[in-house]
């Protein structure tokens, strides 16, 4: 979880953004804070103390390599792994942008280099709020032109 500091940085970095999307709705810009410490506090704090510009930040807040495993558990969602992805239409090039993502995070930090020495995985969830590959099914472009990195 991100220290008080990080939270401050990432209210004062996307507060005014944050605001703007959510008006009119229920959320707060607190509560959208709490899901991204959730979700990608443990990346982006670490790679705001490396001083990675607000760009290279939110390009790089993937993560979520969890693969289905035979005995039922893991994954259950699409894709449940590499060559599930891989049968689906563009699911070649998306191989390869979470791939790529994976593959900067484990240049980074070595908690994501176990999974990147595995060719088969690849990150399933992107963006601040790791918005999952699940929905890769009905919203292509969204992961294919790199939505999620701003």
């Amino acid at each position: 979880m991100p220290a008080a500091q990080d939270i401050q940085w990432f209210k004062q970095t996307f507060g005014p953004q944050i605001r703007q999307q959510i008006a009119n709705t229920p959320f707060t810009a607190d509560m959208i804070t709490a899901i991204a410490c959730q979700e990608t506090g443990y990346i982006w704090a670490r790679l705001r103390r490396l001083n990675k510009s607000v760009p290279q930040i939110t390009a790089l807040c993937n993560g979520d390599t969890i693969d289905a495993k035979p005995n039922g558990k893991g994954r259950s969602a699409f894709p449940k792994n590499k060559a599930d992805l891989l049968a689906s239409p563009r699911g070649r090039d998306m191989f390869a942008i979470a791939r790529t993502d994976l593959e900067a995070l484990a240049n980074l930090f070595n908690d994501f280099k176990p999974a990147a020495q595995n060719p088969d995985k690849f990150c399933r969830g992107f963006g601040v709020s790791q918005y999952d590959l699940q929905y890769f099914k009905t919203t292509p472009e969204y992961f294919l032109r790199g939505e999620y990195r701003d």
